[in-house]
């Protein structure tokens, strides 16, 4: 299309400017909707994801294959400081941490609750996950005094617990035994994700090694944290190949739904943006249909006096075109602005923060779209104007020259 063709289509779009305007403002404020709305829900999963890969699964998990089926205390691995001196030479790892891990009841004077015992070495987890930043009171193993706990704070409400508190563990030894000990309380913390935050407790791994009789130089996991998510499938390949007698698994192998819901952000847009597309496509149908009727003997003169229909069709296409191009662009420019701004300060949904909570999500809100969103918007947005011409363009088409010159 040459440059004279492009003008006469823009000039058409302003004959009737109410009209060309309330179907741009249509666009717009559909685009920003879809894309305001999108963008807070992938900042939500992405939020999602990256606060359990930091606080809870890391990057990548090593087991005995045995213990991820019912987390039994016997099968552990053995040697597991050889481990973790061969993963430390991996590129991309920037941690790695071994735990002990037994399921067992804490209790105070007035309530039990079970729990996830995690034996950790307080030093190397601080390179795995950041637990030690969510402490709310206390610090996180300053003391070197034995029998020592953290909870969080949803735990220490339900066991009415408080810092220096007694806790009692009550759990199974490496020999079957039912075996226990009290523990007091040194720091208590909170994530985002309550459901995670009463479930686990953590102790040092030298404690429960000793309680539990494991043996020397033995562990139950293997956490490992990379410098970014996009290593992680190139680094558990690698990893695997160097410790192939046990379980090596990526965060979204552990998690099927955090995988799911990372996965489904882009595809979320998509079908956002096709259901809007597709009400705004009507819209323009009928705008246009409108502009051609009302054309009818200018389009009759134009086809008598030469013009080929093909020529008329590219006209009232790229008229079409225009419309809804020149409404996605203002739309993605505010929706642009929109995530700009509350990517950074976020959006407080603290009134309904809590429930959100029980899933791990943030009580704050951080929308986020990238280049290749707005780019496959602008592609949707061209190829509804298009799609949007066909139907007035035919009728165009079917008009006879000496027939449209006499209508109106």
């Amino acid at each position: 299309m040459n440059y004279i063709n492009f003008k006469i289509a823009w000039r058409n779009i302003w004959r009737n400017k109410l009209r060309s305007s309330v179907v741009i403002a249509a666009v717009t404020v559909g685009l920003f909707g879809g894309l305001a709305s999108t963008g807070v829900m992938k900042g939500m999963v992405m939020d999602l994801v990256e606060n359990a890969i930091q606080s809870q699964v890391s990057h990548i998990q090593v087991h005995n294959e045995h213990f991820v089926e019912n987390n039994e205390i016997e099968y552990l691995m053995e040697e597991s400081s050889e481990i973790l001196s061969k993963v430390r030479l991996e590129a991309s790892v920037i941690g790695v941490s071994q735990r002990t891990k037994s399921f067992g009841m804490a209790s105070t004077a007035s309530k039990g609750l079970g729990v996830m015992i995690n034996g950790v070495e307080p030093e190397n987890e601080k390179t795995v996950t950041n637990i030690f930043e969510k402490i709310n009171e206390g610090e996180y193993f300053e003391s070197d005094k034995k029998n020592r706990i953290i909870i969080s704070e949803k735990l220490a409400k339900k066991l009415n617990a408080k810092l220096k508190s007694k806790i009692v563990l009550t759990f199974q030894d490496y020999e079957g035994n039912l075996s226990g000990a009290s523990f007091k309380v040194e720091a208590i913390y909170q994530t985002q994700n309550s459901t995670f935050d009463m479930m686990n407790v953590f102790v040092k791994k030298v404690d429960i090694d000793r309680l539990l009789m494991l043996p020397d130089h033995s562990s139950h996991e293997i956490a490992i944290l990379l410098t970014n998510e996009e290593v992680t499938q190139a680094t558990t390949e690698r990893i695997n190949k160097l410790i192939p007698n046990y379980l090596v698994e990526a965060w979204y192998d552990i998690d099927p739904y955090l995988n799911m819901s990372y996965s489904m952000t882009s595809f979320m847009l998509f079908i956002f943006m096709s259901i809007i597309m597709l009400a705004l496509g009507f819209a323009i149908v009928n705008t246009m249909l409108m502009v051609v009727l009302e054309r009818t003997k200018e389009l009759g003169m134009i086809m008598a006096i030469g013009m080929n229909r093909f020529k008329v069709f590219k006209m009232i296409m790229w008229e079409t075109t225009m419309l809804a191009l020149v409404g996605g662009l203002f739309g993605i420019l505010i929706s642009w602005i929109f995530t700009w701004y509350y990517g950074d300060v976020g959006i407080d949904i603290s009134i309904v923060g809590e429930g959100f909570a029980t899933i791990g999500y943030s009580s704050v809100m951080y929308p986020v779209l990238e280049f290749i969103d707005y780019i496959e918007v602008v592609i949707m947005v061209m190829l509804t104007g298009i799609i949007a011409s066909i139907f007035p363009t035919i009728r165009a088409l079917k008009m006879k020259p000496a027939e449209a010159t006499r209508a109106g």
